[in-house]
């Protein structure tokens, strides 16, 4: 028996093409809002770290200088970020009480210690750190819902 073939060239069709683009494009959708949300959930896990680190050496800091705490230290002008004995991958103000990361400026502020988001979706949202919780801030314009996309409420569990 033979077999005869009519000369067509096997391939995908148009329409095929066509599918297979619209799969791609409904499953970047539906992936690219998460990857983003994962990349500033990591951004701010960074702030979180980095806020502790400089809250506990601000008190180490006032202990060593006779003080009760890190904002009796910030009080009476004490402390300033190169004074801390931690290494801060950043930039400082002229009188370093200002540091500024690739992400967040980080700041003194009374009894807590807080950063600014300064890059990504949020920029002006702030995170608090008061030596025993976390609070976020959104309210200021144009960072509405940062604290839902951290994941702020849960940050204080345990």
């Amino acid at each position: 028996m033979k077999i005869f073939f009519s000369g067509a060239k096997a391939g995908f069709t148009l329409v095929e093409l066509l599918v297979i683009v619209m799969i791609l494009g409904i499953l970047s959708s539906i992936a690219l809002p998460q990857y983003r949300r994962s990349v500033e959930r990591a951004r701010v896990a960074e702030a979180q770290t980095l806020l502790r680190s400089i809250y506990d050496a601000c008190e180490r800091l006032a202990w060593e200088n006779n003080m009760s705490s890190c904002g009796d230290a910030v009080k009476n002008d004490v402390v300033n970020f190169r004074k801390l004995d931690i290494t801060v991958k950043g930039t400082f103000n002229g009188n370093a009480s200002v540091l500024t990361t690739e992400n967040f400026a980080y700041e003194f502020g009374g009894n807590t210690v807080w950063a600014q988001a300064k890059r990504g979706d949020y920029v002006g949202a702030i995170i608090t750190f008061d030596g025993r919780q976390f609070t976020c801030t959104d309210s200021i314009h144009p960072a509405p819902n940062a604290c839902t996309v951290w994941g702020a409420a849960n940050w204080n569990e345990e």
